[in-house]
């Protein structure tokens, strides 16, 4: 790791601030993914998680994993900016209703996610 830090140290740099990986937190409500969360478990309480994703030439390359424990709620980008598993064309759909669903997002140009596995 560059300058010995560990793993879970957060940086002001968002570019180096990817690169750590942190402990899952978990959101109940819409949110703006923070430079420091790598992962994240959505459990709906009241209506579709909506995330609003990083952008900017800092980010690409950057990879979360998203999962939804919600069997009520799906996750969703605030933004059409996410394209899935089965399409080049993006939107805004992350995660179906579905408790246990996952998704691995990659940052692709510093403005589109791409689902790159998912169950």
């Amino acid at each position: 790791m560059a300058n010995n830090q560990s793993v879970g140290v957060a940086f002001s740099d968002p570019a180096l601030t990817a690169l750590y990986l942190t402990a899952p937190v978990t959101k109940t409500a819409s949110f703006t993914l923070g430079d420091s969360e790598n992962y994240v478990v959505a459990n709906g309480a009241s209506a579709n998680v909506t995330v609003t994703l990083p952008s900017g030439s800092g980010y690409i390359g950057r990879t979360i994993t998203i999962k939804n424990l919600s069997g009520t709620y799906t996750v969703i980008s605030a933004s059409s900016n996410v394209k899935p598993l089965t399409s080049a064309s993006a939107g805004t759909a992350i995660l179906a209703a579905t408790a246990g669903k996952w998704a691995i997002l990659v940052c692709e140009d510093g403005t589109n996610w791409v689902i790159i596995a998912a169950a």
